[in-house]
């Protein structure tokens, strides 16, 4: 497989989570999700989703942008892994270590690995 190819791939997987984690947290402003199973109708959880989302949003777009020059912006993939993805899997096992275990796991699993391989990988292509 084309290596910058993968890397771009990453990106677009990164930008597709993301993505859908935003949507899922306007909505978790309402209702309960699958994936994220708390809802509040407090104005602080409210708050706090939506500025989370926002957020998210915004890390969506980012990861677009990067994957338009890969290998050039490799420093979004490592951003995305170290202090965002990191942070975010932290958060979960602090908050809810079992009840948030499906989402931590999966980004332990799933995420961190594509995006420092990518990033490494991206490392090698720059020279």
């Amino acid at each position: 497989m084309d290596k910058k190819r993968f890397i771009r791939g990453v990106y677009w997987y990164g930008t597709f989570l993301d993505g859908l984690m935003g949507i899922l947290m306007v909505i978790s402003i309402y209702t309960k999700t699958m994936i994220i199973p708390y809802s509040s109708s407090s104005m602080d959880y409210q708050f706090a989703m939506g500025w989370a989302a926002a957020l998210m949003l915004g890390w969506t777009g980012l990861l677009f942008w990067g994957s338009l020059k890969p290998i050039e912006r490799n420093g979004v993939l490592l951003l995305t892994a170290f202090p965002v993805v990191s942070g975010l899997i932290l958060t979960e096992i602090l908050v809810d270590f079992t009840g948030l275990a499906n989402i931590w796991l999966f980004q332990v699993v799933a995420i961190m690995p594509p995006l420092l391989i990518s990033y490494y990988i991206s490392l090698n292509l720059e020279k």
